[in-house]
């Protein structure tokens, strides 16, 4: 593109004491300035615009930042919190196993209590007394934050003694089932055995062993004990057995004998009626008769005699204090 040659007088008029001044302008040059002038507007509008924008731009970076730095100190927040409660819950979970492993030593403790009661052997159950178990009591002390060793050894020591807790319970389970054998096992033996007062009355008029009898009045061997009563007072078995003699005699009256398949045998002598009959199953606290005066008596009473392997026992060594339905 050619410029003309034109050019423009610029006139610059001082004040009243200076010479007026006048330049010649070619108006290429003024077509320039201009476009200068234009191009520094548009340069300085555009520095602002850009400027106005990165400077929201700044203030939504920092309202995010912000708003990111408070959730992740939420977040840190919560985490913390989860950690304590975790924590707080190994911790309980800790005690839980000390308090299940002392209720399994002293369930331990009362199964062994129980074999002796029964006359059961224990062998090597008895248990002793957790190493470390605290007693019930006052507690305290000062408080001191976890760190990650304490945590790492109670996390440890808790699978460990919930591992251990369940191998005992599994050995537990096994010892009890052999327990309740056992003592099921004993207490039909010992429904066997002549321990049930065969009275109501427990009023002895005579001991067993030697004593003077009541007719001949010299020393005589008394075989039994005599437990004096009402006529028609109930007599009860003393134990589980089969009736081998329901019969009268001259000397011992209406008499009944029973047998416990265990070696021993007992006798109810000067009965006043004959309720059980030979060859019959008695279990220990039927009536097999009824108290009377029978057979060779000063008056009412039940003579009762245990004999064990064929000799005579005294036999308030197997009777126990309890009656007949207490």
């Amino acid at each position: 593109m050619k410029w003309s040659r034109k050019s423009y007088t610029v006139v610059l008029i001082p004040d009243a004491n200076r010479a007026v001044r006048r330049f010649n302008v070619s108006a290429a040059i003024l077509f320039s300035l201009s476009l200068l002038f234009v191009l520094a507007v548009a340069v300085a509008a555009l520095s602002s615009y850009l400027f106005l924008k990165n400077a929201r731009q700044v203030d939504d970076l920092k309202q995010s930042l912000s708003a990111a730095s408070q959730q992740y100190e939420a977040i840190i927040s919560n985490k913390d919190n989860s950690i304590e409660s975790l924590q707080t819950q190994v911790a309980g979970l800790s005690e839980q196993a000390d308090s299940i492993r002392k209720g399994l030593n002293e369930v331990k403790q009362l199964e062994s209590q129980v074999k002796q009661m029964v006359g059961i052997s224990s062998g090597d159950t008895a248990v002793e007394a957790v190493d470390g178990m605290p007693a019930d009591g006052g507690v305290g002390g000062e408080e001191i934050e976890l760190t990650d060793q304490n945590m790492n050894e109670l996390v440890s020591d808790t699978w460990a003694d919930y591992g251990m807790i369940g191998k005992q319970i599994e050995e537990l389970k096994t010892e009890l089932q052999s327990t309740k054998q056992a003592v099921l096992k004993e207490q039909e033996a010992l429904r066997a055995v002549p321990t049930l007062w065969p009275t109501d009355s427990r009023r002895l008029t005579s001991l067993f062993g030697v004593r003077t009898d009541p007719f001949s009045k010299k020393a005589r061997f008394h075989a039994g004990i005599d437990i004096g009563g009402q006529v028609g007072d109930p007599i009860y078995a003393a134990a589980d057995g089969t009736v081998t003699l329901s019969e009268e005699s001259s000397a011992e009256g209406l008499n009944i004998a029973i047998d416990h398949t265990n070696g021993i045998q007992t006798r109810y002598m000067h009965l006043s009626e004959l309720i059980a009959r030979k060859g019959d199953k008695v279990e220990k606290g039927d009536v097999i008769g009824l108290l009377g005066n029978t057979g060779r008596s000063t008056g009412p009473h039940l003579h009762f005699e245990v004999i064990a392997n064929g000799e005579h026992a005294d036999p308030l060594s197997y009777l126990k204090t309890t009656l007949k339905g207490k």
